[in-house]
């Protein structure tokens, strides 16, 4: 049994048997499928707002108008919209699209307990995708009273663009509150957007937004609360799921590797036929 394993110790059989395991690495390298996911929401389920003395009594306020809506963004071809007068009802929007190397989609929606936007590609692709999506929860309002009004709510925030070469995500919430009583008119904002591309790391964010103003005694009011989302990415045809070309070396490094076998071998047939000249 010991002599059948014998010609694997000789050079040449060595090398033939490296080359053979290290050429196929030169040619390709293959690369997993991208992904790449955005997502920002409210939780309406926690929105209270406060009324906070400033020496002239509690304020309250009265809503005159409310209303919703959500929208999807596909490029040219793909849009999806809807809208209500009312913040019970809820908004959805919602596309999507999948061939045999990729799918994209995106969502956005209202609902008495959350406002949210979602967007996502997955797969490999040679060209440009994108996909984004919007919602809005907004109304008018009259105060009676004077005093200060906070408005605030818990918030999340994710983003993913995984390992993919070219890809960038996006994500972003905000509230909006502004007064107006006759001349005059102020606002105050607070918008929070974070924004990765590719090589950087996941977003996974949790904390309160929060806006306030002073209003006085019959003054009018405009509050929205707004999410957004959108991802992008392109040329995964190089690098998100195909095969892969190594650098030039690899290539330099396997014609090495099969020449010199070839020489081993070379020399070795050489070297039987003179010892079988000699033994004759």
């Amino acid at each position: 049994m010991k002599h059948l394993f014998k010609p694997i110790r000789r050079p040449c059989i060595k090398t033939y048997l490296f080359s053979l395991l290290v050429l196929p690495l030169c040619v390709v390298q293959s690369a997993g499928a991208a992904t790449i996911s955005a997502s920002a929401a409210i939780d309406w389920s926690t929105f209270k707002i406060t009324a906070i003395d400033i020496g002239n009594g509690l304020p309250t306020l009265t809503w005159s108008n409310q209303g919703d809506n959500s929208q999807v963004n596909y490029g040219y071809y793909y849009n999806a919209y809807d809208s209500v007068a009312n913040w019970s009802a809820g908004t959805m929007a919602t596309e999507g699209v999948s061939t045999s190397s990729y799918s994209k989609s995106a969502s956005s929606s209202t609902s008495i307990s959350e406002i949210k936007s979602n967007a996502l590609i997955d797969g490999s692709f040679p060209y440009s995708l994108s996909a984004s999506s919007n919602s809005q929860r907004s109304g008018n309002f009259t105060v009676q009273g004077s005093g200060l009004l906070l408005f605030e709510a818990n918030y999340s925030l994710t983003e993913d663009v995984g390992t993919s070469s070219n890809a960038s995500a996006s994500s972003n919430i905000s509230f909006n509150l502004s007064y107006y009583n006759g001349g005059n008119s102020g606002s105050v904002n607070q918008n929070i957007n974070r924004y990765i591309s590719n090589g950087s790391a996941p977003v996974a964010e949790t904390d309160v937004l929060s806006v306030a103003l002073v209003f006085k005694d019959g003054w009018t009011g405009n509050f929205s609360a707004n999410t957004s989302a959108s991802v992008s990415g392109y040329d995964y045809g190089s690098g998100g799921g195909g095969s892969v070309p190594l650098p030039g070396a690899f290539w330099l490094f396997g014609s090495a590797l099969v020449t010199a076998a070839s020489l081993r071998s070379a020399n070795t047939i050489r070297m039987m036929k003179s010892f079988a000249k000699v033994a004759s």
